[in-house]
Formats: C-alpha cells, structure tokens, sequence
C-alpha cells in the first residue's frame, strides 16, 4: 500500500511536468550588438534595479531592465553618455522593449555605461 501511493505520487509529479508548459522568462538577459555612428557596441539587456528620472520636481523612478553598454573596439569612457544612450536606445528595440530616453545614465567604469530601468 505505501509503495502504490508513492508510485501515484511520482505519476502525478510527470503528468504534472508533462501539462504545464515551459514559458520563457521576460527577465531574462540579451547580448544585443548594435552600431552606431558606424562603431560596433554591445548593450546587456537584463534585470537590475530601479532607475531614476530627473524632474523639477525631484528624481523620479524609473522601473524596467538595466541596460550595460561597451564598445567592441576602444573603450567608452566618461564623455560619450549619448552615443551610449543611443546604442542602449536602438537594442532596446531590437528586442521589441521601449526605451526610456529620460532615464539618467551613469558612466560605471571600465568601459561600460549603465542605464538602469530604462528599457520597460
């Protein structure tokens, strides 16, 4: 008798795998190459948190995926917050996501800038 229940128990543990479907996960992270301005680029598409909008009114969040931008030849550095923003920009829409063009960047270092919750 206990081995018939665990035995349904297991049947029932496979039907149930075998019923619900894999879904993939919105979240999840892309590597999106992009040019711009006939420059490659690299943008990470993926969770991070929170960003901010800056208002009259004070900073604003700013909610959605983080996107990491680098350039594949010489490094970004501190100065090209808008070629960044526009490569962030066109590989948020590469994955059919809206980019948020109001959302602050900030220069990490080594490279790369980050535009967190910009791409909803």
């Amino acid at each position: 008798m206990r081995a018939a229940g665990i035995i349904g128990m297991v049947g029932a543990g496979v039907l149930g795998a075998c019923a619900a479907p894999s879904v993939p996960d919105a979240a999840e992270a892309a590597r999106v190459p992009v040019a711009v301005e006939g420059k490659a680029f690299l943008a990470e598409i993926g969770p991070g948190p929170q960003g901010v909008r800056f208002t009259p009114a004070g900073a604003v969040p700013v909610s959605g995926m983080r996107v990491s931008v680098r350039r594949s030849a010489v490094p970004l550095d501190y100065s090209e917050g808008r070629v960044a923003k526009q490569a962030a920009a066109l590989a948020c829409a590469a994955q059919g996501r809206r980019f948020d063009d109001t959302a602050h960047g900030r220069f990490a270092g080594a490279g790369v800038w980050e535009f967190a919750g910009a791409c909803a």
